[in-house]
């Protein structure tokens, strides 16, 4: 039913901090390797004590056909030898990490866009003012007045969550489908 918001697991699971070379790799969790992904913002901030990379001003992430656009955006870093299990703030603690998406013994585990959150792809899009992906659970929880469309399709609610490894999407909290006739889509 919402297939439109698959997309935005292209763009989460596979993201790769190119602004800062210690971040930047081909990171895939069912994304085309061969892909790479951009992040643009005005500013860039590395916390390396906080395992985090900050953009913030205009923030662009590409990927292919995929444009997210927001005004923060947070990429938090876990070492390698992690098992996705968090300290208090966000942080990862430890054991194996296989794949390609470390870099320097760090792995993407979760992805915050935040502020005015858009989202872009040539089979649908989304908009928010939250959107955060979990590597681990392999899910991206939209808020924020959440609205996703695809070809005359519009759902929203309080929530959209999406469980990618299940092509399941839960929407919570007065859930509204419209569906538009063939052509009359906007």
């Amino acid at each position: 039913m919402l297939k439109c918001l698959l997309f935005l697991s292209v763009a989460l699971a596979g993201v790769v901090v190119a602004a800062h070379p210690s971040l930047a790799a081909p990171v895939t969790a069912g994304a085309d390797q061969t892909v790479s992904t951009t992040i643009t913002s005005k500013k860039m901030t590395v916390k390396n004590q906080d395992s985090q990379a900050i953009f913030e001003g205009t923030v662009v992430l590409t990927r292919g056909t995929l444009v997210v656009y927001s005004d923060r955006m947070i990429v938090s870093f876990g070492s390698a030898q992690s098992n996705g299990t968090e300290d208090r703030k966000g942080r990862e603690t430890a054991s194996p990490r296989k794949g390609p998406d470390t870099v320097s013994n760090r792995a993407v585990n979760r992805i915050e866009a935040i502020g005015r959150v858009k989202i872009e792809r040539d089979s649908g899009n989304a908009t928010c003012e939250k959107a955060v992906y979990y590597r681990e659970e392999d899910k991206i929880v939209l808020t924020g007045s959440p609205v996703a469309w695809e070809k005359g399709t519009r759902v929203s609610g309080k929530q959209i969550t999406m469980f990618l490894a299940e092509d399941r999407s839960v929407v919570e909290g007065g859930s509204h489908v419209r569906i538009e006739p063939e052509g009359e889509a906007k």
